[in-house]
């Protein structure tokens, strides 16, 4: 398990803080024989440090959030090597004086509560039974992965001019980019009321207005206008009808599964190819988060070669997650 950035869409500590950065978990293998902690209750030894059961099992449950116990049964060993991850970049950071300090943490904190307001910030504490001591912890070792991956990323190459060339030419559909349309519409149950409508609109009443009263779709707030999207995003009855229009027409009334529809198209994107200029802002990003993506993962595994690796088989199998 590596902890990346803060994910600002969400309260971060309803995760306890842990965010994993790899697609894929990074594997160790570890003997199942018993170490000599055992009468510790240690379960895991990672360089210096001795993960206890009870430590063991609180970082397991905040990393497995959302899953069922069956499936944490299922998947212990692999929570186990996502943590065995966290705990050998900790190690790393201990042992070439890589620290957080106070006043930075002190700032990410200040931001937290910022974002989210003080009451609602101590009411999500409340509700996800997270005492604050515990979580700023949590959340102190996050912040400290992230300054140690950015350290020892500071090594890795851009990509060059070539390499972003050569991508946009193998990846040509990916810079294709459909025919999309804006469109308004009131949606309604009868028949007869959209036929209603429709001739009041016809006579010069505002469109959007009468959408914000009658439609009964969520955009009727927006005048029931609907933002960019492709036909493959619609319902097939109305994308035969919306993509047929030309931009400003109304439509008659138009019968789909959520209703009696009046439509309205505002504006029109046709079929483009981006040029290379125009995405190679997007191409560098991607290929430099590869790149950065194979390179801690080799640094990783490595770091699983320089600190001692060992786990009790034994207690691990007992653990009972909640």
């Amino acid at each position: 398990m590596i902890p990346c950035i803060i994910n600002k869409s969400r309260i971060p500590f309803v995760n306890c803080g842990f965010i994993f950065i790899f697609s894929t978990a990074v594997f160790f293998f570890f003997g199942c024989g018993l170490v000599e902690e055992e009468e510790k209750n240690v379960v895991i030894v990672v360089g210096s440090r001795q993960i206890t059961a009870d430590e063991l099992k609180k970082d397991m449950e905040c990393i497995s959030s959302g899953m069922n116990v069956l499936e944490k049964g299922q998947y212990r060993d692999q929570l186990a090597e996502q943590l065995i991850c966290h705990y050998l970049v900790m190690e790393y950071g201990k042992e070439n004086g890589i620290a957080m300090p106070e006043r930075e943490m002190q700032s990410a904190l200040n931001d937290i509560r910022r974002e989210y307001g003080e009451g609602a910030f101590r009411e999500a504490l409340l509700r996800e039974y997270v005492d604050f001591d515990q979580w700023k912890g949590q959340l102190g070792e996050q912040l400290l992965v992230k300054k140690i991956l950015e350290k020892v990323s500071e090594s890795i190459v851009p990509p060059t001019y070539r390499e972003i060339e050569q991508y946009f030419k193998n990846n040509p559909d990916e810079f294709r980019y459909p025919r999309m349309i804006r469109f308004r519409q009131i949606v309604v149950r009868t028949k007869g009321e959209a036929a209603s409508l429709l001739k009041r609109i016809q006579n010069g009443e505002d469109m959007g207005e009468l959408a914000r009263e009658y439609s009964i779709t969520p955009e009727a707030e927006n005048g029931g206008e609907v933002g960019w999207i492709a036909r493959d995003h619609l319902e097939e009855s109305m994308e035969n009808v919306l993509f047929s229009m030309p931009q400003g027409k109304l439509s008659p009334v138009v019968e789909t599964p959520y209703g009696y529809h009046i439509f309205r198209v505002l504006s029109i994107r046709p079929d483009t190819v981006k040029e290379l200029p125009d995405v190679i802002r997007q191409i560098e990003t991607r290929l430099l988060h590869q790149k950065r993506e194979i390179f801690l993962k080799k640094w990783i595994e490595s770091l699983g070669t320089h600190f001692e690796v060992r786990v009790n088989q034994e207690l691990l199998n007992k653990l009972e997650l909640n």
